[in-house]
Formats: C-alpha cells, sequence, structure tokens
C-alpha cells in the first residue's frame, strides 16, 4: 500500500502540515472538513484523505502554491470560497467553526462544527458518509430539527434531488 492510499491519524494530519507551516510568508485559515475534521475531534482515529476548507483566496493560492511544491505524500482535498465537495456552507460555517490548538505559527486551524459536517455530507450519501453522519449525531446529540434547520441554509453545485432525498433518509432513519 502506497503513503497515499494509508489512513491519516490526527498525528500525522498534523506532522503533514509542519511544512506548509514552516514555508508560509504569512498566517492563512485552514477549516478541517469531513474526515478530517472528525479526525481532530477525535469522533475518528484516522481519516482515508486530508480535506480542508480554506476561505480566503490569498489564502488558497498560497496553499495550493505550496502543496505542489511540497509534495506532501497523502493526497489534501482544499476547497475554495466557503465550499465543501460540492456543498456550498452557510454564511456562518467559520464563526461556528472551532479552533484547534496547534503550535503552528502561520496556519489558523478551525474544525468545521459538527452540525456543518453532518449537513455537508448529505448530499453525496454513500454508506461511509451515513456512518459518519450516524456518528456525530450520537456524538454531539444533535437533534433533528436542528439537522433540518440547518441543512436549508445549505446550496450545492450537485443535485437538490439527492439531497432532499438523502436528508429525508437521514431524517426518518437517524434520529
Amino acid at each position: 500500500m502506497d503513503d497515499t492510499m494509508q489512513k491519516v491519524s490526527k498525528e500525522r494530519l498534523l506532522s503533514v502540515l509542519d511544512p506548509f507551516d514552516k514555508q508560509l510568508h504569512s498566517r492563512i485559515l485552514l477549516i478541517a472538513v469531513g474526515g478530517t475534521a472528525m479526525t481532530l475531534l477525535g469522533i475518528k482515529a484516522s481519516t482515508k484523505d486530508i480535506d480542508f476548507n480554506i476561505p480566503g483566496k490569498t489564502d488558497f493560492d498560497e496553499f495550493n502554491k505550496l502543496y505542489r511544491k511540497i509534495a506532501p505524500g497523502v493526497t489534501i482535498d482544499y476547497y475554495g470560497s466557503n465550499m465543501v465537495f460540492s456543498e456550498a456552507l452557510p454564511k456562518d460555517y467559520i464563526a461556528k467553526a472551532s479552533d484547534y490548538k496547534s503550535n503552528f505559527k502561520n496556519i489558523a486551524l478551525k474544525v468545521l462544527d459538527p452540525i456543518d459536517i453532518v449537513c455537508s455530507k448529505i448530499s453525496r450519501g454513500s454508506d461511509a458518509d451515513i456512518e459518519d453522519i450516524r456518528d456525530c449525531i450520537k456524538i454531539y446529540k444533535l437533534k433533528k430539527n436542528r439537522v433540518a434547520v440547518r441543512s436549508k441554509q445549505y446550496s450545492r453545485a450537485g443535485s437538490d434531488r439527492a439531497f432532499k432525498a438523502n436528508l429525508k433518509i437521514i431524517l426518518e432513519t437517524l434520529f
């Protein structure tokens, strides 16, 4: 198994960011999303890849340039603006995200709020996503109504029909 196919633990994830932190010329904001967020929150022991939202265009461009230069040996998917996967996150997602305490000097690391982890995984609705949603609901004691309300603040590049169908199944079966 090559390095890109190995699961990434919290420790490995943070060590992958070290060379970025050392080579950045100014502070950037990274928001952990998906399995990365769940790993940093301790919900999962590891993630199959590293996923970030990078809301600032300058931050995104700087990270992109360094990613090509550093070639970290693990897959890092990163999304600009307010996007994660095919989902457009609500306007307040950065304010709702929690700060992740680290020793980085040039990376401000935040973790997507669990309700947003859930809502950002609804459209795809794979078995792994459903398991992640179930875990977030259980561990954070998310309420059905709260998920239903928050999900209405999302828009997507993908299918609204798939999102609505998956949301219905989640609300009916996971609560």
